[in-house]
């Protein structure tokens, strides 16, 4: 059979075919609404059981709120607190998420990383539940991401990521300078996970290369060699063997090649940007396995603006004139932090460059309450779903570029 890759593809065939793969996403996210609306069935037609006093009704309410957690997670709780089944506090229910079993762990990882308050405090308080104080950090990372499934959003595995780093220093304060250290270690960690077992990454990564990913950071050279080789012995184990692709987190909204405007010098250079799950991706080429650069679609706003060098330019830029969080690697492949208060690209022509803006505009604007529309099935407003990105996608469409 040929092989081929998508820089030999034609725009439009390349367009074909993310159409397929948008559709395929579409389909799997239709098949497991009618497998959550199964279970649903099921919890009501358990709960018809439920009556009388005693331990034997409330195990069968507690195997309902399990079922209906593993369906909407705030949902599944809030049937506990309203039945006294769990206290309405960050601890309880911080215990309930790390203790209790027939909780699927993507549900967990998805409710983890949520942003709103309560969440956050629950996210806290089961980072502490876990006692890292004789564990090396791979130990802590194996341990720690077994209780649960990374979610597929970026910004939901940075805000886990974030808490995980702060109590590893809490409990290891003597090893790193600041929890940003530890925290951008253990993306690094995943990284190198990745590189060594996605059956799609061809070119694994040598010590020399995590050496290189990981110089600029104020850790010792023994601890980046045990590390390495600690992933390379074992591979990191994820709930549901589900591999974690931190690279490239799922089917993209849309990709294309843009030149971009450098920081500092503010030379154009062409690159391969991806939109997906609120990040806008850029590669120096369509097929390499790891970005050039990541920029959170998070407190920025997008825009078309007059540029006397390019035309058909727009910006990403920061609703508060502050510098946008992003990361970069630099010319050695080094992580670095972004320096952009604002991010310049240009397309190839006028309704390009709209139908960046408007994918761009459409991702910053996701809510809860666009999230909720999405998971209704109703076919004839299937074109809602354009643009859409689904967690619960194919996993070989999950670690592909």
């Amino acid at each position: 059979m040929a092989c081929f890759t998508v820089a030999d593809l034609t725009k439009e065939e390349q367009q074909q075919l993310s159409d397929i793969r948008l559709r395929k996403t579409h389909l799997l996210e239709q098949i497991q609404q009618i497998q959550d609306e199964l279970e649903q069935v099921n919890s009501r037609l358990e709960g018809l059981d439920v009556g009388g006093d005693g331990s034997d009704s409330q195990a069968k309410m507690l195997t309902m709120a399990k079922k209906r957690f593993n369906t909407n997670p705030e949902k599944g709780l809030r049937y506990m607190f309203d039945n006294g089944l769990l206290r309405e506090t960050p601890e309880s229910v911080a215990s309930f998420l790390y203790e209790c079993d027939g909780l699927r762990k993507s549900a967990i990882g998805d409710y983890l990383g949520e942003k709103e308050p309560f969440n956050l405090d629950v996210l806290t308080c089961f980072v502490r539940n876990h006692d890292f104080r004789n564990l090396s950090l791979v130990q802590a990372l194996r341990t720690f991401l077994w209780n649960f499934r990374l979610p597929g959003e970026a910004q939901k595995i940075d805000r886990i990521m974030e808490h995980f780093a702060k109590h590893f220093c809490e409990q290891h304060p003597d090893i790193f300078d600041h929890p940003d250290t530890c925290y951008t270690l253990c993306y690094a960690t995943i990284m190198l996970n990745t590189s060594l077992y996605n059956p799609n990454v061809k070119d694994r990564m040598t010590l020399d290369g995590f050496q290189n990913l990981t110089n600029s950071m104020n850790v010792s050279k023994e601890m980046i060699s045990n590390i390495y080789n600690s992933i390379r012995s074992e591979a990191f184990k994820f709930p549901d063997e589900a591999e974690v692709d931190v690279a490239m987190f799922f089917q993209s909204e849309k990709q294309g090649f843009l030149s971009k405007q450098g920081a500092k010098y503010k030379a154009w250079n062409r690159r391969w940007f991806v939109l997906s799950n609120k990040c806008l991706y850029y590669f120096e080429l369509p097929t390499d396995k790891e970005p050039r650069g990541i920029i959170p679609l998070e407190n920025v706003r997008v825009r078309s603006v007059d540029d006397k060098t390019k035309p058909y330019t727009f910006e990403i830029y920061s609703k508060t004139a502050n510098v946008i969080k992003a990361c970069k690697a630099d010319s050695e492949g080094k992580l670095t932090e972004g320096c952009h208060t604002a991010y310049r690209m240009a397309a190839s022509s006028h309704d390009d460059m709209l139908s960046w803006i408007s994918a761009i505009q459409r991702s910053i604007n996701k809510d809860q309450f666009l999230d909720l529309l999405q998971s209704r099935r109703r076919p004839q407003s299937s074109a809602m779903h354009n643009g859409m990105i689904s967690a619960k996608s194919d996993p070989t469409l999950n670690k592909s570029h």
